[in-house]
């Protein structure tokens, strides 16, 4: 019994006579110098073998990030600044990159309206009076023109 005490209290002196710098190297939630935290230039998923440990948790909502649910319901209005959809989901490709939105376009309270699917790139944020909405330079005959979003099964 007593030389499990004595072993346990050995241990624990040798992890404190570890430089803090050494331990903090080795750490599993920071990036080594010299390597980058972004995504692989081809867009994909990194690789088990080239994965960089990243920190489990975030505890709060960075500066630049913006949560799905404020896209989502969101109107979408024209160069008019007519509405002419609403945003019904978000495309997200396999690296975690959004793509593009889903906007529903016609129809009356839901009901035969039609999804069509937009780059990212052609939908711009705006706040305007307390008010956020999304703009994009689309009429609402030019997206009910536009072929129709076809899900994966």
């Amino acid at each position: 019994m007593r030389e499990g005490i004595w072993l346990t209290v050995a241990f624990g002196l040798a992890i404190a006579a570890v430089p803090p710098a050494a331990i903090a190297q080795t750490s599993p939630f920071q990036i080594p110098p010299g390597e980058s935290s972004a995504p692989p230039p081809d867009g994909g998923r990194l690789e088990p073998s080239r994965k960089t440990p990243r920190p489990v948790y975030i505890p709060e909502q960075p500066g630049n990030a913006l949560l799905v649910t404020e896209y989502l319901g969101r109107p979408v209005y024209g160069p008019d600044k007519q509405k002419i959809g609403t945003i019904s989901n978000v495309l997200v490709d396999i690296s975690g990159r959004v793509t593009g939105f889903v906007v529903e376009v016609g129809g009356f309270l839901g009901i035969g309206a039609k999804e069509v699917a937009i780059s990212f790139e052609a939908v711009i944020p705006v706040r305007e009076d307390d008010q956020d909405f999304f703009l994009v330079e689309m009429t609402r005959a030019q997206l009910t023109a536009a072929p129709a979003f076809k899900r994966a099964k």
